[in-house]
């Protein structure tokens, strides 16, 4: 099977984060807007999913 093309990735990215999203709803929270900036970013590819996870633990003091 090949590699996923970059729209495709972009797609199951978007899908993830839109998942996690929901998620944090149906939890009763929902993500900060300096997250929804990171995600949003690691949906457009600028950034990985552990940058992503950095970012969002260093907000919150979780290391």
């Amino acid at each position: 099977m090949s590699a996923p093309t970059a729209q495709e990735e972009q797609e199951r990215r978007d899908r993830t984060i839109r998942a996690a999203r929901h998620t944090s709803l149906l939890e009763g929270s929902s993500s900060t807007e300096a997250t929804r900036a990171d995600q949003d970013a690691y949906v457009r590819g600028e950034i990985d999913v552990e940058q992503l996870g950095s970012r969002v633990r260093a907000r919150y003091g979780l290391h």
